[in-house]
């Protein structure tokens, strides 16, 4: 005996959209319920192929991984993951990498372990999943949605390092924060992302802790309180700074990063109605990045210089020089999963969290106290957090 002295679920699900169609106060509580009733099955067949529905969900699906506006555990796991690598990679680099080491040849090994990762997390997921995600693949498809935003991350790469070259560090470290507002901007130019009001001033508020975090700007500056830089270093500073070679490629970079980051989110969200399998996806970077690379090794007189020498692209290595290059790698399979399932836009917050996590581990293990525009900077990253979700774009 069930529900309404029903003999089968589907008579119970009957039962209940009866009794709901009779009373208005139930009409409400179940129009206003998160979850709709099921309809009632009418026959043993389509009873059969619900349930097959129900069963061929995918389980991140079931953990609320759905690409949406809200974070779901797929999202908030993500975007942890991420902001604990962006918190260990530079101990790691520092450790185990020889800043002598060619940076291409670091890049080339990081993509390919991108790749390798990527694959074996594709393959774990079964050979349902793996068909599914080769459905319909074409070589033009992936050059649109990896080829251009690959070819975009080399471009930002490049003017990345000649603004951090003609720029001094507190410049590069305020233009370089502009890239969260870039991604929201493209977001909505592409995807028709939009933000309210108050996730705008939440962003805004977003970049501001970012600069108080890494010293940047500070409270006693704002308040028009003196520093200690003498004149001469200011001069110095200024010098340093070049307008075209230096913030210009600065703030192309953060619009290009922008612009990349929206089209992958775009790759994984919406192309070919579910969004491109992020492990694909990011195969498909690596696949071209690798491409732009070795051409760039080969058509530059330094990478043939390079690969002349003893040890070639790969000298001043060592076996412990792969650490940290698989961890930036699995950074890379990260970036895709949260473009996934929380957005370009909130990739932001994973990075500065890492970046606060940084702060923390190093003031821990080196027994120094954080400063007060530091723990400032940590009170404005929870508000923004918390504004961003709360108060979302109301519908239209």
């Amino acid at each position: 005996m069930t529900l309404l002295g029903s003999h089968t679920p589907a008579a119970a699900f009957a039962g209940v959209r009866t009794l709901t169609n009779s009373h208005r106060s139930l009409q409400i509580l179940t129009k206003n319920a998160p979850y709709a009733l099921p309809a009632v099955v009418p026959n043993p067949a389509a009873r059969i192929a619900s349930s097959t529905a129900l069963n061929s969900l995918n389980p991140i699906a079931l953990l609320g991984g759905a690409a949406q506006d809200t974070l779901g555990p797929a999202a908030i796991c993500t975007m942890a993951l991420l902001a604990f690598q962006y918190c260990a990679q530079p101990p790691l680099t520092r450790k185990f990498l020889d800043s002598r080491v060619n940076k291409k040849g670091i890049t080339m090994v990081e993509e390919i372990c991108k790749m390798g990762l990527s694959a074996m997390f594709l393959l774990s997921m079964g050979k349902d999943v793996v068909a599914s995600s080769l459905k319909g693949w074409t070589l033009q498809s992936s050059l649109l949605l990896a080829g251009l935003p690959a070819v975009l991350y080399a471009t930002q790469g490049v003017l990345t390092y000649l603004g951090y070259q003609h720029t001094d560090s507190v410049t590069f470290n305020g233009l370089n924060q502009t890239k969260t507002l870039s991604a929201a901007l493209w977001c909505y130019l592409l995807m028709g992302k939009r933000q309210s009001p108050v996730q705008i001033v939440a962003l805004g508020i977003l970049v501001f802790s970012a600069l108080l975090f890494q010293g940047t700007i500070s409270f006693s500056s704002l308040f028009g309180k003196s520093d200690d830089k003498s004149k001469d270093a200011k001069d110095e500073e200024d010098q340093k700074t070049s307008l075209t070679l230096g913030i210009l490629p600065c703030l192309g970079a953060a619009g290009i990063s922008g612009l990349a980051g929206a089209l992958s989110q775009k790759g994984v969200q919406v192309a070919g109605g579910s969004g491109r399998n992020p492990y694909l996806y990011t195969m498909e970077l690596g696949l071209y990045s690798c491409i732009s690379l070795i051409i760039s090794i080969f058509a530059t007189k330094n990478g043939r210089k390079a690969l002349r020498e003893e040890g070639g692209i790969f000298k001043h290595w060592t076996p412990m020089s792969i650490i940290p290059v698989v961890v930036r790698a699995l950074g890379g399979v990260l970036t895709a999963l949260v473009h996934k399932y929380a957005g370009a836009t909130r990739k932001g917050y994973a990075l500065i969290a890492g970046l606060i996590m940084t702060g923390l581990t190093q003031s821990f293990l080196e027994g120094e106290r954080l400063s007060s525009d530091e723990l400032l900077a940590v009170v404005f990253v929870i508000l923004s957090s918390y504004l961003h979700l709360s108060y979302p774009p109301i519908a239209v």
